[in-house]
This record gives structure tokens, C-alpha cells and sequence, in this order.
């Protein structure tokens, strides 16, 4: 389905996801189309699902991230689903095996901010928080 040439376009788009085609082909030796057409390619396949960039949270404001272990009581977790979607703060929600149904990751300005997030949550059901102490890797 990939190649080798595929991955290494993919490893030079999660560098730089500006990254023009023809420099892409430079670096790998190919013609800037056919960088093109292998990254239309890609994106056909749903192997390059979105372009985006990483923002660094505390420069904006939030220095507080906290990844919450969700225990949600109901069996219709439809109601938690509208919850996380629409609260700014949390950037991240995945369904998880093990302790807990769901792990989100959240961003705040203050550990008050954060508090006021967890009381909301409290309808849905518990949770466990950690905090992250620093960012080692993206």
C-alpha cells in the first residue's frame, strides 16, 4: 500500500507540514508532481487525515495541561460525548482500555479554571488528573 518513498515524504510533511512538493522531490529525488501526486495519494487513502500546526500552550495563556482519566457512570456516554466536544479547554479525548473509559488532555490558565472544568465533569462521572510537569516531546 506505502513505500519507502511514502514514508519519507510522510517524515518530512510531520517536520514541516509547509514543506513545498519540490523540495520534498529534492530531498528524496523526485520531480515536485510526483511528490504531489504521492501526497494526493496519501490523502486518498486516509493516511494524511489533516494539516495542522502544534501551539505552544503556555505562551498562549494556559500553562496548566492535566490529562484526565474519565470513569463516565452510564452506559450512554452520548451525553459526555457533547460534554468534551464542546469545552474549549480540552484538546484531546480518546476512548481507552484499562482503568477508565476515557483519557482527555486539557489546557487552563489557572488550577482554578481547571477545578471549575472538573465540576462539570462530576455529572458525567469521576476522575483521576495528572498534571504534567513539563513537555518532553511533541
Amino acid at each position: 500500500m506505502i513505500d519507502n518513498i511514502d514514508l519519507k515524504i510522510l517524515a518530512l510533511l510531520k517536520e514541516n507540514s509547509r514543506m513545498q512538493w519540490k523540495d520534498i522531490g529534492q530531498e528524496i529525488h523526485m520531480t515536485g508532481q510526483a511528490v504531489g501526486n504521492r501526497i494526493r495519494r496519501l490523502e486518498d487513502l486516509g493516511i494524511i487525515e489533516q494539516y495542522t500546526i502544534s501551539t505552544n500552550k503556555a505562551k498562549l495563556g494556559q500553562p496548566v495541561t492535566a490529562f484526565i482519566t474519565v470513569f463516565v457512570k452510564s452506559e450512554n456516554h452520548t451525553a459526555f460525548h457533547s460534554f468534551f466536544n464542546t469545552e474549549e479547554a480540552i484538546s484531546e479525548a480518546h476512548r481507552i482500555s484499562g482503568e477508565g473509559c476515557y483519557l482527555l488532555t486539557a489546557h487552563f490558565a489557572s488550577n482554578k479554571e481547571m477545578e471549575l472544568l472538573l465540576e462539570r465533569l462530576l455529572k458525567h462521572g469521576n476522575y483521576r488528573v495528572n498534571l504534567s510537569i513539563g513537555k518532553l516531546k511533541s
